[in-house]
């Protein structure tokens, strides 16, 4: 990698700090200097009253962007606002009418033991949706903590097929073992 390259990059990723240095490196030349010939800017002469601030200001603009440079990004927040909620209360207020019917049948079939329902029954009971609408809805609930999903083979088409069952967590909500 060569230095355009790398000033390339640094740039792109650092940019407020990269026009913090610039301006700071104007400033402070501009205050220690009598003229400032710039490409296309010939002749830039400073006052001599502000030369002290704008040696102060140049001196802070570049310590604010070494201060950039370091500083970490303010990275997304880990875990969604969604899922903070109690399952309970996350069943009542996020679920769409088809993925609480979903739910309901799951917890109905498997009120006695938690073996977990196949993929192929789920198309089969909601026949009047689509098999990826069925699977949207399962894959839903299971991101939102509801289900538990177990792979047990492939299609002709080498998708995934899957087993849903109640995820231990919503098990306890709900007072199952």
């Amino acid at each position: 990698m060569n230095i355009l390259e790398s000033i390339q990059t640094f740039i792109e990723r650092h940019t407020l700090s990269f026009l913090f240095f610039i301006l700071g490196t104007l400033l402070t030349f501009l205050a220690l200097t009598n003229s400032l010939d710039l490409p296309g800017l010939k002749g830039i002469v400073p006052y001599a009253a502000y030369r002290s601030v704008s040696l102060v200001l140049g001196i802070i603009s570049v310590l604010l962007s070494i201060l950039l440079y370091y500083l970490p990004p303010q990275g997304a927040k880990s875990i969604p606002d969604a899922l903070r909620i109690p399952l309970l209360e996350r069943r009542d207020k996020l679920l769409s009418r088809a993925q609480k019917q979903i739910l309901g049948f799951i917890e109905e079939k498997t009120i006695n033991n938690n073996h977990g329902i196949q993929q192929d029954i789920f198309e089969q009971k909601y026949n009047n949706r689509s098999k990826t609408e069925t699977y949207y809805r399962l894959e839903q609930l299971w991101l939102l903590g509801f289900l538990e999903k177990e792979e047990i083979g492939k299609t002709l088409n080498d998708l995934p097929r899957y087993i849903y069952r109640l995820s231990s967590e919503y098990r306890k909500a709900i007072g199952r073992r």
